[in-house]
């Protein structure tokens, strides 16, 4: 315990040490986010935020693997994996953050290093669901651990539209990964999501509003990714019956706003991965909120969902279901107040895509 303290110490030292050369690096080449008719920003801001985070993470599992225990020997292996897909997610950020990336491109690199994960050794074998018995998915486990990775990367992705708002609500789900972990005794899984944690919040000191630097896809990608490994490496591996129920409140965020736009843009004939203006942080932005006031709303929710999927694991009995039930209600409503019929169709020319 004491020494999961010091490496996401170590983590967020390095974090807040390392982003603002990353940031002067970016604004000496001119590797910016500029203004345009889908962004919220007025002036160019540096993109590869998501360097130094990487890099944070890194030498955090290095010193684990090297001060650590007998115990942390588990994690040379896992952490291979997650480390190599990790990569190949970075370069590809860091290759659309300066020339740019068509959406194929993006995918086909997505693809590669979640085939990499599964291929060493890490997959989503059993869905456990809250009534049945639990399902040996067999060989659907390489697609659909294939999917999960890839639908993570690209949600993260999509939410990076306000400052502060994907590092936060990472932050809020590395944190709740960490705190289930812990509770189960699993102190293999609490490592990387506190190594994550104390990165991100290093970082987040440089993004919150008004932003000075900006995750780019560089970190966004990344960061969805790692979660999204983080959520099969053994977090919600458990016997418990709403095990299927966990991940999926806490992810829910990032899941439901990316599928909302999903099928908002292919019911309307438009390319899924066509940018707009009609996120859930957008809708909030129109109803009057300040950049700074829609991210605390929308990261205190996503810790709230967080909060409450530790209180279904802590429990583990038949209140746990009650508490799942209570949560995906107040989301499904949540997010039906957000996108009223009204809100879909935005009239003013200066707001549309």
């Amino acid at each position: 315990m004491g020494l999961l303290f010091f490496v996401s110490l170590v983590a967020f030292i390095i974090s807040v040490s390392l982003t603002p050369v990353l940031r002067a690096l970016a604004m000496r080449h001119d590797i910016t986010a500029k203004p345009n008719h889908r962004t919220i920003h007025r002036k160019p801001i540096p993109l590869l935020g998501g360097i130094s985070i990487f890099i944070a993470f890194v030498a955090g599992i290095v010193l684990v693997m090297t001060f650590g225990s007998n115990i942390y020997s588990k994690l040379v292996h896992e952490n291979f994996a997650f480390v190599s897909g990790g990569l190949v997610i970075l370069l590809l950020g860091i290759y659309d953050d300066i020339r740019g990336a068509n959406a194929y491109q993006k995918f086909l690199a997505q693809i590669v290093a979640a085939v990499l994960v599964v291929a060493l050794g890490y997959q989503i074998r059993t869905i456990i669901l809250p009534f049945g018995a639990p399902i040996h998915l067999g060989w659907l486990s390489i697609p659909l651990t294939i999917l999960w990775l890839v639908m993570m990367s690209n949600a993260f992705n999509l939410i990076d539209g306000l400052d502060g708002l994907a590092s936060g609500v990472a932050l809020g789900v590395s944190l709740t990964m960490m705190t289930i972990s812990l509770w189960n005794g699993n102190l293999i899984s609490a490592v990387p999501a506190g190594i994550l944690a104390g990165a991100l919040a290093g970082f987040l000191i440089f993004n919150f509003n008004p932003a000075r630097i900006f995750l780019g896809d560089s970190g966004s990608l990344v960061i969805g990714f790692w979660l999204a490994c983080f959520s099969i490496n053994g977090t919600f591996r458990t016997s418990s019956a709403i095990a299927i129920l966990v991940p999926i409140i806490i992810f829910s965020l990032p899941i439901l706003d990316t599928s909302i736009a999903f099928l908002r843009r292919i019911s309307k004939g438009m390319h899924p991965f066509k940018a707009d203006k009609k996120h859930l942080h957008h809708r909030l932005l129109y109803l009057g909120l300040s950049q700074r006031q829609a991210m605390l709303i929308l990261t205190g929710v996503s810790c709230f969902w967080g909060m409450m999927a530790f209180f279904i694991v802590a429990l583990d009995n038949r209140y746990s279901l009650l508490i799942a039930t209570f949560v995906l209600f107040t989301i499904y409503f949540g997010i039906r107040s957000l996108i009223p019929g009204k809100l879909f169709v935005i009239r003013s020319s200066k707001t549309n895509s």
